[in-house]
């Protein structure tokens, strides 16, 4: 009967949230973007937050890089912690319940490496790429999520844009009584 549990547990592991990206072979640039790819099945939750953790050096590291993630999407490309990306190794992305329960792993990726970049490539399957080097100035990857998305949507077509009239003045002030 014990045998017939452990079976069904790792059965039912089998088929939940899964890390794919980032891997060991893949890792991370300290200048991005970097992205977080996962599958998931229908039994998995809606959404989830991403934590950033580090077990492997002293002190251990845990940061919430994006809460409330909807889990169909399949990838995301998360914002830098604050402070930055620090580099090194021993990294891992755990997907978590939500931001009060970083305990409660539901995927874990592969240990990887964060390394030293100078230049990155930012993708989207509506706008196509936008390349951006360290010495050219601010990077879109700084920016909360959703004011990246409203940047990088596709535009309509400029519309014609009148003059808006002119403010109607004031009248002038009058003084009814004198100043003490």
């Amino acid at each position: 009967m014990r045998s017939i549990a452990v079976l069904f547990a790792l059965a039912a592991s089998a088929f939940a949230f899964s890390v794919t990206e980032p891997t060991n072979s893949t890792g991370w640039t300290t200048s991005g973007p970097n992205q977080v790819s996962w599958t998931k099945v229908d039994t998995d939750a809606a959404n989830f937050t991403i934590v950033l953790v580090n077990q492997a050096h002293f002190p251990p590291t845990k940061q919430v890089l994006d809460a409330l993630v909807d889990a169909s999407l399949g990838k995301i490309v998360v914002n830098p912690p604050s402070g930055g990306w620090k580099t090194g190794s021993g990294f891992q992305v755990n997907l978590v319940k939500d931001a009060e329960n970083t305990d409660a792993i539901l995927a874990q990726s592969e240990q990887f490496t964060i390394s030293t970049s100078t230049s990155s490539t930012f993708s989207t399957a509506t706008s196509g790429s936008v390349s951006a080097s360290a010495a050219s100035g601010p990077s879109l990857l700084h920016l909360p999520r959703a004011v990246r998305a409203a940047l990088l949507a596709p535009r309509p077509a400029a519309a014609t844009l009148s003059t808006p009239p002119a403010p109607t003045p004031l009248p002038p002030l009058t003084r009814t009584a004198p100043l003490p």
